[in-house]
């Protein structure tokens, strides 16, 4: 936390959708450090909770959203939620604006989009900050593992084959898979993690050693879409009996951290740590 510096009530959280933005909103509050919540994707759960704190506006509109920022005296931003980025024929920029950032900020490459979107803030003299210093406490760590006897062949497993998996991750093709034993069943594309793993509902009886593997990409900037898994995705897991997690360590945030932990405790699904 050295180089945040961060004083009470000075983050401004931009929040798209999403269960985990009401949790990270909660944190900050508690910890005196939010000042302002700019919504730019529906939330009942902030509308609700942060009447006072949150003010919408459209992504189209992003040039009034960094004046608003600096207007409140804020420096310091991060940001939270899943927000589809429109064309950029849509967004309202000056010339000024278009010069500086680049198109491909609105193409479908995520890495290419959070880079071009941290230059952008910078450029406005925001500071964007790490989601994994600044939610430390909520990351996945080796302290987390909890093994349940009867999966202890697979988690051998999955233990030898830890420099494989991190190649595949080096690729940038996915921030989670689907192994049963050493075969590929899926991997998760631009719908997300629930999606992929509904894939298989239909015929998750016919595989006995099915494990979720999730990690960071090689690519990813700790600012933007860092990795989350949470009681959703959990929950489906256990539904469709799955034998094993598998998450990178400090790599991966966990959302309702003590729940999810105390729900894999209560499952017969282990939790591995790499």
């Amino acid at each position: 936390m050295k180089n945040l510096a961060i004083s009470k009530n000075e983050i401004c959280l931009i929040a798209g959708s999403g269960l985990f933005v009401n949790e990270v909103a909660n944190f900050l509050n508690n910890k005196n450090l939010l000042n302002q919540i700019i919504l730019i994707n529906k939330n009942e759960l902030i509308k609700k909770n942060f009447k006072n704190k949150y003010k919408f506006f459209k992504i189209q509109d992003i040039e009034k959203i960094t004046s608003f920022i600096r207007s409140k005296n804020i420096k310091k931003v991060i940001i939270i939620g899943y927000v589809e980025l429109p064309s950029i024929e849509k967004i309202n920029l000056s010339i000024k604006s278009k010069l500086l950032i680049s198109k491909d900020i609105f193409l479908n490459n995520i890495n290419d989009q959070s880079k071009i979107l941290k230059k952008y803030l910078s450029n406005n003299k925001l500071i964007l900050l790490s989601q994994k210093k600044l939610l430390k406490k909520m990351l996945v760590s080796y302290d987390d593992e909890y093994y349940h006897n009867e999966n202890k062949k697979i988690i051998n497993k999955i233990k030898i084959k830890k420099n494989f998996l991190k190649k595949i991750f080096s690729m940038n093709i996915s921030q989670s898979l689907i192994l049963n034993g050493d075969r590929v069943i899926t991997m998760e594309d631009i719908f997300g993690t629930n999606e992929m793993i509904n894939k298989i509902s239909k015929i998750h009886s016919k595989f006995n050693n099915l494990i979720f593997i999730k990690s960071k990409k090689a690519n990813q900037i700790d600012e933007i879409d860092f990795p989350v898994i949470g009681m959703e995705t959990l929950r489906l897991l256990i539904k469709y009996k799955f034998r094993a997690i598998c998450l990178f360590n400090n790599n991966i945030i966990i959302s309702e951290k003590d729940n999810f932990l105390k729900k894999i405790r209560a499952s017969n699904i282990s939790l591995i740590i790499l």
